[in-house]
């Protein structure tokens, strides 16, 4: 389904809303194959300043080293959705409609020799009550699945 059919779905997702506050989520990485790799949690804290929401994420890999990430995050309209952060190339651009939201954009990886940069695909959907949210990500490289990640988050 494109994002456009999400037009109705409810509760409306407010991305600047949604990630304003604290959120926390748990999830798991899949191989390319869909055998779960390792389980990951996030903690995430967004403020809002001149319309723009500031997002201080930290990333914890079961058996890895811990990461931070900070994104800046601005709702360009009713369907669309800006964000920078340390680890994108240039500006992720996405699509807002209903209860979803949907971007591609490339990542920076860091600690790898010769994989400099992924293609990384992401779709939010919003849970009745609005105070869970499931992500799905697609991690690619030359149109080949490195990865895949499916996280809910919790705001709180």
């Amino acid at each position: 389904m494109k994002p456009a059919g999400f037009e109705n779905g409810e509760p409306k997702l407010d991305p600047v809303q949604f990630f304003g506050g604290r959120t926390r989520s748990t999830g798991v990485i899949e191989n390319p194959g869909g055998t779960p790799t390792t389980r990951i949690t996030t903690q995430t804290k967004g403020k809002i300043k001149d319309g723009i929401l500031y997002i201080e994420q930290d990333l914890f890999p079961e058996g890895k080293k811990q990461t931070h990430r900070v994104f800046k995050l601005l709702q360009v309209d009713e369907h669309h959705v800006d964000a920078t952060a340390d680890d994108i190339v240039g500006t992720a651009h996405g699509l807002l409609y209903g209860n979803q939201f949907s971007w591609t954009f490339r990542r920076k990886m860091t600690g790898r020799k010769f994989i400099r940069h992924v293609r990384m695909s992401q779709n939010m959907y919003l849970m009745p009550g609005g105070e869970t949210m499931i992500i799905r990500s697609v991690i690619r490289k030359f149109g080949f699945v490195l990865a895949q990640i499916t996280e809910q988050f919790q705001k709180y």
